[in-house]
């Protein structure tokens, strides 16, 4: 496969919640950002995500050189992601659709861009399938809001390169998220599994007596 090259360009495919937090995030992180969504309110949207979120996503680290103005907004996804050096897809959770969309995005992108998913719940294995170059895509799984968790979750599908796995841990990492590789795919990855037999224990616990929700919230903080 081609080298990755430095990421100057950002494209952000899908600006709802996690999307728009991503965008904003790339932004104060000193990055060109361009954005598209089908929704027809959506870059109104995106912009006062952007403004509203500007102080607290600034305070955890903000570029020399950021600006909401490096945002630009089209959508024609081709034309979104046809310059960009990473991709951040935020499409909704559907595996039809995000097959069909991460083929359209490998045909569009540079050949050395890296195209990654903020998927939860759908494996890469199944999201790449259709991609001619499956080698360069990868989940890149947020917490929300991106902008503010630094968590992301890195895995890759069985057509991953190590490659790409190695350049996306790098690259999260420089912008200052704290990327976990997971060796294996599984449905939630595993920080939301985690939280899901916290969830269990928790209202176990309740339900036995053994404390009340306001204790079991303060245990849990």
């Amino acid at each position: 496969m081609n080298a990755h090259k430095p990421v100057h360009r950002v494209a952000i495919v899908g600006t709802g919640t996690i999307g728009a937090s991503w965008a904003t995030h790339y932004l104060v992180r000193g990055f060109d950002v361009t954005a598209t969504d089908p929704g027809p309110t959506a870059e109104a949207a995106l912009r006062s995500y952007v403004e509203a979120a500007w102080d607290t996503a600034a305070s955890v680290g903000l570029a020399p050189e950021a600006s909401p103005d490096r945002l630009s907004f089209t959508a024609d996804m081709r034309q979104a992601v046809a310059d960009a050096d990473f991709v951040q897809e935020n499409a909704p959770e559907r595996p039809e659709l995000k097959v069909k969309l991460f083929a359209d995005i490998d045909d569009a992108t540079p050949p050395d861009a890296i195209i990654a998913s903020s998927s939860s719940g759908i494996t890469m294995s199944v999201i790449q399938a259709e991609c001619r170059r499956p080698e360069r895509t990868v989940i890149g799984h947020p917490f929300n809001p991106p902008h503010v968790v630094p968590l992301v979750e890195v895995v890759g599908g069985t057509k991953t390169a190590p490659e790409t796995i190695r350049d996306v841990m790098s690259f999260y990492a420089a912008i200052g998220n704290k990327p976990i590789h997971l060796k294996k795919e599984l449905p939630g990855h595993v920080a939301n599994r985690i939280q899901a037999a916290l969830y269990r224990e928790v209202v176990y616990l309740v339900q036995e007596g053994v404390l009340d929700v306001a204790d079991s919230d303060d245990a849990v903080s």
